[in-house]
């Protein structure tokens, strides 16, 4: 009985091929099929050559050309835009043949499909899916290079954000947020732009998509830049990156950071977006001409936003002189800068300019019309000194005495000396006494008081940082001076911008933060509802427009140097802002 059961098995193994019903054919018959159907395929007679793959899928074993079978199928239904059936058959093979070499070529289709069909986020995470899991960098780099696209022509934000959140991956995370980022900064929202690349590179340095995560960074660009169209503010400040492109002055990246906050409220919930062009100056002649001509001539470069040193401050203006373009430097103080380039603005008052306004204030707010001058014979406070004497004097003012000391020398009898022998004669409102090193104060505040010459006090910013107000309470509290800054940590509005600031970057706004923020908040202030022409700009400028800052307020005239000062009072231990003060003409 057996062997009758055998004979009849082999009997139809024979007549059908195999034991399903599927005839034995040998792989060259099976190549010959193929590369028949290869060559209608590309001789674009899809439907024969859809019939032969089908013949190749369906009526032989599993062989060598089953998967390439299902491959070229696919690519016919695309071509025939049967997109429906293409997706299907697409799904069999990605759960059949997980495995094939023609799985990433399968998947690049699948996002293909989606693309055609309008549905880019089902593309973008197919892509994603891609990416994870092939082991090919060629297909690794189409499929970011096509996810890209995608994202950065056809998604939202908060789509990107909805897919990034899905993927845990290591390979795919990174090249999410970045294409987040990127989005974020499309739709001008810089803070969350700017955080989100924080987070990736905080979390995925050793990412293929760190470094131009950090580069962007460094130099965020808003979707006005990448359209080569709208307003653009140049920031050239001397950050000198390092070798793995972190800002080796920490002054620079604070003011950095200041400008990059201020641009971002600024934009916020405004369609006439502003966006910024970060250059690193590296304090170098030659790098200035480089970005001179890289931007000078560029229409969408309306204003320049630093440099912050006088001395490449003074290289910049000249450099660009010509161009028509505004350069705001928020900290330079050197006299001089202002004759360099008729387009070269101050937002820190010179010394020059200092002793001036203190002059103004004590004679015009203080109501003083007699006054002593006392300086050190080093530094800039003989200049302070001078400017100080011929402006209260053009008021009407009398500078009853003058005397100098040598700085660190703590030898101040004399001079305090001829302080008192005139004091016998005339009538003295008060002494100004700027400083040139802040270790002159407790000798000075010391001989004063020895010699029991209370006089109101009037000085520079040298005071702010001073010793010894302790030893000397009385004459302490008679002193008031100027400062190109003074943060009022108590301020509502100051508390609102720090807690916002802190939440986006992680830290407090300092000082070199606020000079950033300032400034450029006053840039916008400024371009705000105009047509944003260089001439126009630099004429709304000079206009006396005030912009209220956290560190001091800022406003020109036609010298181009800010107008403001911060008076400041000591009082029992504690510095007060007595007021911004704006010079007269």
């Amino acid at each position: 009985m057996l062997k009758y059961f055998l004979f009849l098995t082999f009997l139809f193994i024979g007549l059908t091929g195999n034991l399903y019903g599927q005839p034995i054919v040998n792989q060259t018959e099976i190549n010959e099929e193929f590369n028949s159907a290869v060559n209608l395929y590309k001789a674009q007679q899809f439907d024969k050559s859809l019939l032969a793959f089908n013949k190749i899928i369906n009526s032989y074993e599993l062989n060598t050309k089953t998967t390439a079978s299902y491959f070229f199928k696919i690519k016919i239904l695309i071509e025939k835009k049967q997109y429906e059936e293409a997706t299907r058959l697409i799904s069999d093979f990605i759960e059949k043949y997980p495995s094939s070499k023609y799985i990433d070529e399968i998947r690049i289709l699948a996002a293909k499909i989606s693309i055609e069909n309008s549905e880019y986020y089902d593309a973008l995470k197919e892509l994603g899916f891609l990416i994870a899991r092939t082991n090919s960098v060629l297909y690794k780099i189409e499929a970011k290079d096509l996810g890209e696209k995608i994202a950065r022509n056809y998604l939202k934000s908060f789509q990107i954000r909805r897919l990034s959140d899905s993927f845990t991956d290591e390979k795919v995370k990174p090249f999410m947020m970045l294409l987040l980022a990127k989005a974020y900064l499309k739709e001008n929202d810089l803070e969350t732009g700017l955080r989100t690349l924080s987070e990736l590179m905080m979390n995925y340095s050793s990412s293929e998509e760190y470094n131009e995560a950090k580069n962007l960074f460094q130099n965020p660009v808003l979707s006005n830049t990448e359209t080569g169209t709208g307003t653009l503010i140049a920031v050239l400040l001397p950050l000198k990156y390092d070798e793995n492109g972190i800002p080796t002055s920490e002054a620079a990246a604070e003011i950095l950071e200041g400008i990059r906050f201020a641009v971002s409220e600024y934009n916020k919930n405004r369609t006439d977006k502003i966006g910024i062009v970060v250059r690193d100056t590296k304090n170098d002649i030659e790098e200035i001409e480089n970005i001179k001509d890289e931007l000078g001539n560029n229409p969408n470069i309306k204003v320049i936003l630093g440099p912050i040193f006088s001395d490449e401050s003074r290289v910049t203006a000249k450099t660009f002189d010509g161009t028509n373009l505004v350069i705001l430097s928020p900290t330079a103080t050197d006299d001089d800068l202002t004759s360099s380039s008729i387009d070269f603005f101050q937002g820190n008052p010179p010394l020059a300019t200092r002793g001036k306004i203190m002059a103004q204030y004590v004679y015009f707010v203080e109501n003083k019309k007699s006054m002593a001058v006392l300086n050190a014979i080093d530094g800039y406070s003989p200049l302070l000194a001078a400017t100080f004497e011929a402006e209260f004097e053009r008021l009407g003012g009398s500078i009853i005495t003058k005397a100098s000391y040598k700085s660190n020398s703590f030898s101040l009898s004399e001079p305090i000396k001829q302080l008192e022998v005139s004091l016998e004669t005339d009538t003295i409102e008060g002494i100004y006494i700027p400083l040139a090193n802040k270790i002159d104060a407790t000798a000075i505040l010391s001989q004063l008081g020895q010699d029991s010459v209370y006089l109101p006090i009037y000085g520079n910013q040298d005071w702010f940082t001073a010793k010894g107000f302790e030893s000397s309470p009385e004459l302490s509290n008679m002193l008031t001076f100027s400062s190109d800054y003074f943060i009022d940590y108590s301020d509502n509005d100051f508390k609102n911008f720090s807690k916002k600031f802190s939440d986006m970057l992680g830290k407090d706004p300092d000082r070199n933060v606020l000079y950033g923020y300032d400034n450029a908040n006053y840039l916008l202030t400024v371009m705000r509802n105009i047509d944003p022409g260089r001439l126009t700009i630099r004429n709304k400028m000079i206009s006396g427009l005030i912009s209220n800052g956290f560190h001091n307020n800022i406003s020109f005239d036609e010298n181009r140097t800010n107008r403001f000062l911060n008076i400041i009072r000591y009082r029992d231990g504690v510095f007060e802002l007595v007021d911004k003060f704006r010079s007269a003409n």
